[in-house]
């Protein structure tokens, strides 16, 4: 079973004056996939300390704490807060709604740190309101809602990034009972659905829920109790990689292991961008080498210094003209393909069109001033007709990555 959290023999410590506190005192935990855990204590034991350990608020002052496999003392504030908003949804007790914002706007919010597009966050933010029950509550501001329905509102913003797991801190301690027992409820179906929940509690009916319960004392555990087994999914079965563990999409390159881009696409890409780029090189060397057949073979059209449009160069200056725009477009190519296989697809999917279109609109103008004999002493070569085909192929390549794109997007959830 894949561990979401590990606690090795944490400790944190505050100083009140000159008296040394100890908050957490040695903790060791495990949390796997998929586990329910409520930790209980009483007031000053240790509980939302720990929680906040686990949930990269805080760090240690010995010991370790390891999230999806990254030690939180080890990492920046800044991979800290990426972790925060990319793999934990916290639920507190208090609701910490924006008061002007609508209930789906509170909910959208910490979407838009992860960069998501609005309408695709909107329709996962409608989907967890109809999830809790608040579908036709979504244009309703916080205060035209009660204490059970903002913090409904509130458990759907934690879930608005998919987080691997929930962190939750006394979330039905200003709830009545009848409100408490809907969120009581909603947990234990998120749990059931395979979703890791950390909830501190006083309430019986949420340790009643819970799969494990570790009771607090003066920051160590004092007793543990596993009241079920965890599910474990035909994957972890059968010995395959449960996806639902792995670090969610949005984490961050730095903080991530790489995914790399289709190598054959980025090989394709380099190939194109290599057959635009030789238009540019070939015809001086057929020019000095003597060869005709190579100085006929990539070059699109050749101005001379009789044609009103190039009049202005002469000689080598308008074949070195004609050459400049396959160069450029060629190793913009390539280096869309190392972006792509860098798995930065989109400006990738988005410069293969660019360059694609840019190359079949350059050859076609060619093509047009060749049938319409547009110029007295144009020197017309084969290239012009295997451009087009390198830029019409490109501009293919490119429309193709973007839809295929459009399609795993409307596949998945949210």
């Amino acid at each position: 079973m894949n561990e979401i959290v590990r606690v090795e023999q944490a400790v944190k410590k505050y100083h009140r004056g000159a008296e040394e506190v100890r908050a957490v005192d040695g903790v060791t935990l495990e949390i796997p996939q998929g586990d329910f855990l409520a930790v209980v204590g009483r007031s000053g034991s240790g509980k939302t300390t720990l929680l906040n350990l686990m949930g990269c608020v805080d760090r240690p002052s010995s010991g370790a704490v390891t999230v999806h496999g990254l030690e939180t003392g080890q990492l920046s504030e800044r991979a800290l807060a990426t972790i925060r908003s990319t793999t934990i949804g916290f639920v507190f007790q208090h609701f910490f709604l924006m008061p002007t914002l609508t209930a789906v706007e509170n909910v959208m919010v910490p979407g838009r740190f992860c960069a998501k597009r609005n309408g695709d966050l909107r329709s996962r933010a409608m989907e967890l309101l109809d999830m809790v029950d608040l579908g036709d509550r979504a244009n309703h501001l916080p205060h035209e809602l009660s204490g059970g329905e903002m913090q409904r509102v509130a458990l759907a913003r934690a879930l608005i990034n998919e987080p691997a797991i929930l962190l939750a801190d006394e979330p039905t301690g200003n709830l009545d009972t009848k409100s408490a027992g809907q969120i009581a409820a909603i947990f234990e179906e998120l749990n059931r659905g395979g979703l890791t929940i950390v909830v501190v509690t006083h309430s019986a009916e949420l340790t009643g829920n819970a799969a494990r319960i570790i009771h607090l004392s003066d920051g160590k555990i004092v007793d543990e109790q596993r009241l079920r087994p965890l599910p474990v999914s035909e994957r972890v079965q059968a010995g395959e990689p449960d996806e639902k563990a792995a670090v969610p999409e949005y984490m961050p390159s730095s903080l991530k292991k790489r995914r790399w881009g289709s190598p054959a696409v980025a090989t394709l890409m380099v190939l194109l961008g290599a057959w635009i780029s030789a238009s540019a090189f070939l015809p001086f060397i057929g020019k000095f080498s003597g060869y005709q057949l190579v100085d006929r073979g990539l070059l699109s059209v050749r101005f001379y210094k009789e044609n009103n449009l190039t009049r202005v160069y002469t000689g080598e200056a308008a074949v070195i003209l004609t050459g400049l725009w396959p160069l450029v477009l060629g190793l913009l190519l390539v280096a869309a393909a190392v972006l792509f296989l860098l798995n930065f697809q989109r400006i990738s999917r988005w410069s293969a069109i660019v360059i694609g279109s840019s190359c079949a609109l350059i050859s076609g103008i060619n093509v047009y001033m060749i049938g319409n004999r547009l110029g007295p002493n144009v020197s017309v070569e084969y290239g012009v007709w295997i451009l087009f085909a390198a830029g019409i192929t490109t501009l293919v390549l490119g429309v193709l990555l973007v839809l295929a794109k459009g399609v795993r997007n409307k596949k998945e959830p949210g």
